[in-house]
């Protein structure tokens, strides 16, 4: 008879609640640090309509014409709070669960999942990538190799500049490791937050010259038009 590896992680949680990224006080014992009483609050985050087509951003037709995958809004204060919760203090489980969420949106065909990887001063600050965290679980869930493909040059957060200074700034802002892409020519390309989608834009270009055939785009949470 074969015993049942121990579930660690949900041992871990039962000790260790964690607190709910929406209300701070909920003990949440699931990978999704969602409280009991905000549940109805998240699945309200995840319907909120498009302000074109009227469809949540899993659904919207916006989105599918830039071949971009988004979980939900990045425009009211939840979406805020666990975008926050995710960049400045995330626990791996969260990022995980997270991370799955946005898999299951992602049904085409890939060969690899890469990411946009955050400035090294950040990653030092902070002991971890984001977008990193999230693009393994994509992989993960979605059975893939996960890629380093990108390496970000600059110290600059493109949340202090305004739209026409982030096209501007993606000028030599990251690289490409073209050895990791020639294998893998269908690519899934991970983010946490897309606000004008220059960062997306410009690091898909990249892997497009560096061989990729194809490069699908994938964000946690997309600023509306409106919102830019």
């Amino acid at each position: 008879m074969t015993r049942k590896k121990p579930d660690w992680q949900s041992l871990r949680l039962r000790l260790f609640p964690q607190p709910c990224v929406l209300c701070q006080n909920g003990a949440c014992v699931t990978p999704m640090p969602i409280c009991p009483d905000c549940a109805d609050r998240f699945r309200a985050l995840l319907r909120e309509p498009c302000g074109v087509c009227s469809r949540p951003a899993s659904e919207c037709d916006c989105l599918k014409k830039q071949h971009l995958h988004a979980l939900f809004w990045y425009r009211s204060p939840d979406s805020r709070r666990i975008v926050r919760s995710l960049k400045y203090r995330a626990d791996r489980a969260e990022a995980r669960a997270l991370g799955e969420l946005l898999a299951s949106l992602c049904t085409g065909r890939y060969d690899a999942v890469t990411y946009v990887p955050r400035n090294r001063a950040r990653v030092r600050q902070y002991g971890y990538d984001q977008a990193r965290l999230l693009a393994q679980a994509v992989a993960d869930r979605l059975e893939l190799p996960l890629l380093d493909t990108l390496v970000s040059r600059s110290a600059v957060e493109q949340k202090l500049l305004s739209a026409s200074q982030r096209e501007k700034s993606m000028r030599g802002r990251y690289a490409v490791l073209p050895t990791a892409v020639a294998l893998y020519p269908r690519l899934l390309l991970v983010d946490d937050v897309s606000t004008t989608g220059a960062t997306l834009r410009a690091c898909a270009s990249l892997l497009r010259q560096a061989g990729a055939r194809t490069v699908t785009l994938a964000s946690l949470a997309k600023t509306p038009q409106s919102q830019k």
